[in-house]
């Protein structure tokens, strides 16, 4: 499961399985949905999900969480590097996995340099508390060390891990909302990255990212170094308000923090008509619903190009390795 259609990364990687919802933001999980489809006898995700009765839909996670082994180096046989989505299947810091899974998992991440990994969480008390976890009990660098040399091979356990914390990890808190904003990100804050950020989607109200400094609305965002947002998309997808993503935009210009743009949603909230404000140009209007718009590519990704311009902004908070080797 190397592959993958998400425009912020270029693969993905799944040393655990499985997850459990925490908040409204799981709702319409894509993880949930695609494991249920292969989670039949003897497949990759059996005992995984479940379906639910016939007054709901679909199915949802046992809240089992697995340790793949066997893809524990999946990253070390990829020589190029690229952008790696740590955990699309499941969640990192998720209270089944331990301690030690964890430090395995950033053992791994320390021995491939050339890659950047991109580590998405809903549960950011759980990853703030391993983070005092490893510096209470001994170095990070030498329990991330020993920890990915017991699971590996043993030219990997004696690989040079360098410093502290991993230069080529990020580390996002997922939020949807203002609730959970407010309650993930200074948790974020407390945990060591190089690049810590947000990851709003999808969006499901609006949010001040600067509400923890006592700042203003464009305010600095101490600690924030990167943030991505999109609207919902897929099967049910709720509205999602232009505006809100426009803010989030708009803030992240005034404090200089990049800003990926990945989507405006399946599902555009009512409201005015979205248009370029930079042109004459207006997007269609569809239904007897005035201001309900569509973009002109295929759900459920859409095409910036079909986006207003201001909305057109995909940046990442470093250069990666095959761009600064270039």
């Amino acid at each position: 499961m190397d592959k993958t259609r998400i425009s912020w990364t270029n693969a993905t990687w799944n040393p655990m399985r499985g997850c459990s919802r925490m908040s409204a933001g799981c709702e319409h999980c894509y993880a949930e949905r695609m494991a249920a489809r292969f989670s039949g006898p003897g497949q990759p995700y059996e005992g995984l999900t479940r379906l639910m009765r016939s007054t709901e839909r679909g199915a949802r996670w046992t809240g089992e969480v697995r340790f793949v082994r066997e893809a524990l180096d999946q990253p070390l046989r990829w020589r190029k590097p690229r952008r790696i989505f740590v955990d699309s299947m499941s969640d990192l810091f998720h209270e089944r996995v331990t301690d030690e899974q964890i430090a395995a998992i950033f053992g791994v991440m320390a021995a491939a340099p050339r890659h950047t990994f991109q580590v998405l969480t809903k549960r950011s008390e759980r990853a703030a508390r391993w983070h005092e976890w490893v510096a209470d009990h001994v170095s990070p660098v030498v329990k991330c060390h020993n920890d990915a040399g017991g699971l590996l091979r043993r030219d990997i356990a004696c690989a040079d891990v360098g410093a502290w914390p991993l230069p080529n990890v990020h580390i996002l808190a997922s939020c949807e909302d203002q609730r959970t904003a407010d309650l993930r990100i200074p948790l974020l804050l407390q945990c060591p990255a190089v690049v810590r950020g947000v990851s709003l989607e999808p969006l499901l109200g609006p949010i001040d990212l600067a509400y923890f400094n006592g700042a203003d609305s464009f305010g600095s965002m101490p600690g924030i170094d990167w943030v991505i947002v999109g609207g919902e998309s897929g099967p049910g997808a709720r509205p999602c308000d232009v505006a809100w993503i426009r803010s989030i935009v708009e803030q992240c210009r005034r404090a200089a923090v990049p800003c990926f743009v990945k989507q405006l949603g399946g599902q555009p909230m009512e409201g005015e008509t979205v248009c370029d404000p930079h042109s004459d140009d207006r997007w269609p209007i569809l239904g007897p619903k005035r201001g309900l718009f569509v973009t002109h590519s295929k759900p459920p990704y859409g095409d910036p190009r079909d986006w207003p311009a201001d909305l057109r902004v995909q940046e990442y908070p470093t250069p990666h390795p095959s761009e600064v080797a270039r």
